[in-house]
C-alpha cells in the first residue's frame, strides 16, 4: 500500500485549506492551521464577517467571546482598535494566535474562558478589556451534536446572559441561524433587540444578526436590515403593478427578511436588482392542465420553477417534459391571488449613457 494514513490525513488538510480559501480569499497564501474541520464549517465567510465589521465603529474596542477559527475576529481587527477573542478550546485558541500572526494582525487579545451565566472570572477579564461591542455565534447543537433552534438551547444561553453582557459593553451582536424565524427573534429577545440583519451571499441567506442595546435606548419595533450583492435594503421601495411585463423574483436572503415584494410584476428596479432577479415575461398563462401540454412543444428546453402553487417544481418538470438549460425559465407562480404559468427570459436593463 502506498502512502498510507499520513498521505490520507494531508489531503484532508489540503482539501480543508482550499476550501477555507474560497471562503475567506484574503486568508490565501497564508499557511493557515485548521485543528479540526469543523473548525472552519463553522465560521464566517469573508463577506459576512466584514459586514459584521462595518457595523463597528471605527477603533471601537471589540469583544469576540465565541471566536472559534477567528475569522469575524480578523474583520472586527481591521476597523477596531483592539479586539479580545475568546475560544475556550485551547488548542483552537492557540492556532488562531499563530495564525494571526502569520497574517499580521497585532491588535487581538487571546483568552480562553467558557463563557456561563454564573461564572465570574470572564466577566471579571472582560471588564477590565472595556469592550465597546460584544459579539457571540452561540453553537447550534447540542452535547450529543443534535441541532439546536432556541436561543435558550445553543450555547452559550444568550437570553440569560443578556443582562450581563449589557451591563458590560452597550452593544451586543449575536449570530443566529439562517433558519431563525424572525418574528420569533423579535419576541425572544424583546426588551434588548434594537435591529435585525439579513445578510445574504451567493444567492443564499448566510446568517442573521440580531443587534441588541440597553431598553433606554429601544425602537417601538426593531427594524430589519438586508444586505446582499454589497447593497442594503432596508423598506420596500417599489409597488407591484400587475401590469409591468416583468418578473421579479426575490432571493432567498430577502424572502427570510420580509422586506420588499415576493415574487410580481412590476416595473424594473435598480435597488431591487440587488436582492434579487428581473425576468422578462414573453408568455403569461393560466396554470391550467391544457397549458402545460402545449407548452413542451414550443419549449422543449428550459429551466422550471414553481412557487406557490401546489405542485413542487420537479412534478412540474416531469409534467412538461422538459430538458433542464436553455435561454427560458417556465415560472408557476401565484399572482394577485391567481395561479399563472409564466414563461421568461433573462433580463438585460438598458444601458443609460
Amino acid at each position: 500500500m502506498s502512502g498510507g494514513f499520513s498521505d490520507i490525513l494531508r489531503s484532508l488538510e489540503e482539501r480543508d485549506a482550499r476550501k477555507l480559501e474560497r471562503k475567506v480569499p484574503s486568508w490565501s497564501g497564508v499557511s493557515v492551521e485548521i485543528p479540526q474541520s469543523i473548525n472552519f464549517q463553522q465560521c464566517s465567510g469573508e463577506i459576512a464577517a466584514r459586514y459584521k465589521a462595518s457595523l463597528v465603529a471605527p477603533g471601537a474596542r471589540v469583544a469576540d467571546l465565541t471566536g472559534g477559527l477567528g475569522v469575524d475576529s480578523w474583520a472586527f481587527s481591521q476597523v477596531a482598535s483592539a479586539v479580545w477573542y475568546n475560544e475556550r478550546d485551547a488548542v483552537l485558541r492557540d492556532a488562531v494566535g499563530r495564525n494571526f500572526a502569520a497574517l499580521g494582525v497585532s491588535n487581538v487579545a487571546f483568552n480562553c474562558f467558557d463563557i456561563s451565566p454564573d461564572a465570574s472570572d470572564w466577566q471579571d477579564a472582560l471588564k477590565a478589556f472595556g469592550p465597546d461591542v460584544i459579539y457571540l455565534d452561540p453553537a447550534r447543537r447540542d452535547a450529543s451534536g443534535r441541532k439546536v433552534f432556541l436561543l435558550e438551547d445553543c450555547s452559550p444561553d444568550v437570553l440569560a446572559l443578556m443582562p450581563s453582557l449589557l451591563s458590560l459593553a452597550p452593544a451586543v451582536m449575536v449570530k443566529v441561524s439562517p433558519m431563525a424565524d424572525v418574528t420569533m427573534l423579535r419576541r425572544r429577545l424583546q426588551g434588548y433587540l434594537s435591529e435585525i440583519h439579513v445578510v445574504g451571499a451567493d444567492s443564499e441567506c448566510k446568517e442573521l444578526l440580531c443587534l441588541c442595546s440597553r431598553p433606554e435606548v429601544q425602537l417601538a419595533e426593531a427594524p430589519v436590515v438586508l444586505f446582499e450583492n454589497g447593497s442594503i435594503f432596508c423598506a420596500a421601495e417599489t409597488e407591484p403593478d400587475e401590469k409591468e411585463p416583468l418578473l421579479f423574483v426575490p432571493s432567498a436572503a430577502m424572502v427570510k427578511s420580509g422586506l420588499g415584494p415576493g415574487m410580481c410584476l412590476m416595473p424594473f428596479s435598480e435597488p431591487l436588482s440587488h436582492f434579487g432577479r428581473f425576468w422578462q415575461v414573453i408568455e403569461n398563462l393560466p396554470f391550467a392542465a391544457s397549458e402545460i401540454k402545449t407548452l413542451r412543444r414550443r419549449y422543449p428546453q428550459a429551466d422550471v420553477t414553481a412557487r406557490g402553487v401546489p405542485i413542487t417544481s420537479d412534478q412540474l418538470r416531469s409534467k412538461l417534459h422538459v430538458t433542464p438549460g436553455g435561454p427560458v425559465h417556465i415560472f408557476a407562480c401565484s399572482l394577485a391571488s391567481s395561479r399563472r404559468l409564466l414563461i421568461c427570459t433573462p433580463y438585460i436593463p438598458p444601458i443609460v449613457p
